[in-house]
């Protein structure tokens, strides 16, 4: 049977013995995988000129140059350095394992490995893997919002943070699962990345923007798109991106999309965006208290806001999760 979690993953086995090599392909490439092979190192590197494994499985005990060898090798590359790599070997004695792991290899099978461990294994380190990838991925993009939002001036100051801290919290009133959490999140660091193509002196202005100056700041949810579509990892965030000025009665931007038509994350974080700016002091004015801001929102109810959005907003508000998060991301709060 095939499993359906591999995603076309590619692994490169390292082997010298014919008849194991192929076992090995053949269960892994049973499961979803792609699978290129060499038969020692010297033929694993030069094949890494050219292809790039999600995971490396080698052998130790090979001709020419061996699996410890090529770990050295690989892990001296600056492509090679977080690729995960696992030693299938028959050398099993406790030595062999304390020196594998000691030079950090990230796990160790002993042959003859059935078909369960190679799998179990395999789907631990990539699924480890990719965790790594997006908390590195996070932290990069998160940085970035930061910088571009400090642009704009003193309010902005930890926006990102607040508008992620809000919409998550409406979004676990709501019941919305894991994956779901995720594009949230990664919607609400890149809300508004399209700033950056917008000039600063309007971003800055003291004072109401004039007609011209409204038309350019409403393309920055056209440029954050733009800027993240085509990667898989934002492809959940993106119609967050480009639909959080939209609004419930259709005078939103920039498509001006009318109540159900508006993504359903698109329609939560507008209103943990918008409560959170009305909180916060801008270039033109002062921030509203948190309990006026409420009020507002509670006002714009079928009007800018999706009724069921401001119904979890206020769930949250009387929970007390509101104020938690308001006062954990004013400026004196550490």
């Amino acid at each position: 049977m095939n499993d359906t979690d591999a995603n076309g993953s590619t692994l490169l086995i390292v082997e010298d013995d014919p008849a194991m090599l192929v076992a090995f392909r053949d269960i892994l490439e049973g499961s979803g995988y792609v699978v290129t092979t060499a038969a020692n190192g010297k033929d694993a590197l030069r094949l890494l000129q050219e292809v790039k494994p999600a995971l490396i499985l080698s052998d130790i005990a090979m001709p020419g140059m061996d699996g410890i060898e090529l770990y050295k090798a690989i892990r001296q590359r600056p492509e090679g350095a977080a690729v995960p790599f696992i030693f299938v070997t028959a050398r099993g004695t406790r030595e062999d394992i304390f020196a594998a792991k000691a030079l950090g290899v990230d796990d160790y099978i002993t042959k003859p490995a059935t078909r369960t461990e190679l799998l179990t294994a395999v789907r631990a380190r990539l699924q480890r893997s990719d965790e790594l990838l997006l908390l590195q991925l996070k932290a990069v993009l998160r940085a970035m919002a930061n910088a571009i939002e400090a642009r704009a001036g003193v309010y902005t100051l930890r926006h990102v943070e607040a508008v992620n801290a809000y919409a998550q919290a409406m979004a676990l009133e709501l019941g919305w699962d894991e994956f779901q959490l995720e594009g949230l999140e990664f919607g609400a660091i890149l809300h508004d990345v399209g700033k950056i193509g917008v000039p600063e002196k309007i971003l800055s202005k003291e004072g109401p923007l004039d007609e011209d100056e409204w038309a350019e700041m409403r393309m920055h949810p056209v440029y954050g798109a733009h800027m993240i579509e085509g990667n898989p990892y934002l492809d959940s965030a993106l119609p967050l991106v480009l639909h959080h000025h939209e609004r419930w009665d259709g005078k939103g931007y920039p498509d001006g999309l009318v109540g159900e038509a508006i993504p359903f994350g698109a329609r939560l974080l507008a209103v943990a965006d918008t409560f959170h700016a009305m909180t916060s002091d801008r270039a033109y004015r002062p921030a509203l208290a948190s309990d006026k801001a409420f009020e507002e929102i509670l006002y714009q109810s079928g009007k800018q806001f999706d009724p069921q959005m401001v119904e979890a907003f206020e769930r949250c508000w009387h929970r007390g999760d509101v104020a938690r998060i308001h006062k954990s991301v004013q400026p004196d709060s550490g």
